[in-house]
C-alpha cells in the first residue's frame, strides 16, 4: 500500500504528465489546423489556375469573393516603395520575397504585388531591390491572402525604404504608403524569379505527419506515467 506521501507524489506526477500530454496534443491539433488551411489554399489556387481571367475592377464592383481568382490589373509599380519579407529560403539560400505596390487610377486602391524571391546571402551588404519596369503595366495573377499577420520593424527602418519585415500587415503597409490598399496580394507569376506559393510552403501532408508525431509524443508521456505508476503500486503492494 502506498504511503500518504508517496500517493501525493504520484498524484502530482500524474497531473504534470497530464498537462504535458495535453500540451503535446494541442500542438498536434494545431498542425492539423495548418494542414486544413494549406489544403484549402491549394484547392483555391488549383481552381484559379483553370478559371478564366477577369478584370479586377469587375470583382471590386461585384459581390463575389475575389480570393483565389485569376485577375488582370493595370497600374504603375512603385519601385521606390518595395517591401522585403525576410527569412525566405530557396534551395537552402537565404533571401527575401519582394512585394511592390501597384498604384492604379485615382479612386482605386493600390494592389500589393508579389514579385518573387531575391537572394541576400551577405547581410553586410545593402538589402536587394527588384528591378521593375516603368510606366503603366498590365499584370495577371491570382489574388491571395497576405502571408501571415503582424509586422515587426526595427526602429532604424521606421522611415526607410525598402521596408524589411518579418511578417506582413496590410494596415501598417497602407499607413506607410499613404495610399488605400487592397487587402489581398496578387501573385504575379510572370515576374522574374517568381515562385508559386505552392512551391514555397510546406505541403499539408507534412503538417499531418508532424501532427502524428505530436500525438505520438502525447500518448508516450501517458504510457510512461501509467507504467511507472503501476510498477510503484505493485512494488508497494508486494512489500
Amino acid at each position: 500500500m502506498l504511503s500518504g506521501t508517496a500517493r501525493f507524489k504520484w498524484i502530482a506526477f500524474g497531473l504534470l504528465a497530464l498537462l504535458c500530454a495535453l500540451g503535446l496534443a494541442r500542438m498536434g491539433w494545431w498542425q492539423l489546423d495548418r494542414a486544413r488551411a494549406k489544403q484549402a489554399l491549394l484547392d483555391g489556387i488549383e481552381l484559379a489556375a483553370h478559371a478564366p481571367l477577369v478584370e479586377l475592377t469587375e470583382l471590386e464592383t461585384g459581390s463575389v469573393d475575389p480570393r483565389f481568382r485569376a485577375v488582370r490589373v493595370i497600374g504603375e509599380l512603385r519601385a521606390d516603395r518595395q517591401i522585403l519579407l525576410d527569412n525566405q529560403l530557396r534551395d537552402g539560400q537565404p533571401g527575401v520575397r519582394v512585394y511592390v505596390p501597384l498604384q492604379r487610377a485615382a479612386g482605386r486602391p493600390a494592389v500589393l504585388i508579389d514579385r518573387g524571391w531575391l537572394p541576400w546571402p551577405d547581410r553586410a551588404q545593402a538589402a536587394p531591390r527588384a528591378v521593375l519596369p516603368s510606366g503603366p503595366q498590365q499584370l495577371t495573377g491570382v489574388l491571395l491572402d497576405p502571408p501571415g499577420a503582424g509586422m515587426q520593424l526595427g526602429a532604424a527602418l521606421a522611415t526607410e525604404w525598402p521596408l524589411l519585415v518579418t511578417r506582413i500587415e496590410m494596415a501598417e503597409i497602407e499607413r506607410r504608403l499613404g495610399l488605400p490598399l487592397l487587402d489581398l496580394v496578387l501573385e504575379d507569376r510572370n515576374a522574374p524569379r517568381a515562385q508559386s506559393i505552392r512551391a514555397q510552403m510546406l505541403p499539408p501532408e507534412r503538417h499531418r505527419g508532424y501532427a502524428l508525431q505530436w500525438f505520438g509524443l502525447s500518448l508516450t508521456v501517458l504510457i510512461i506515467y501509467c507504467v511507472l505508476a503501476w510498477r510503484a503500486w505493485r512494488t508497494a503492494r508486494a512489500g
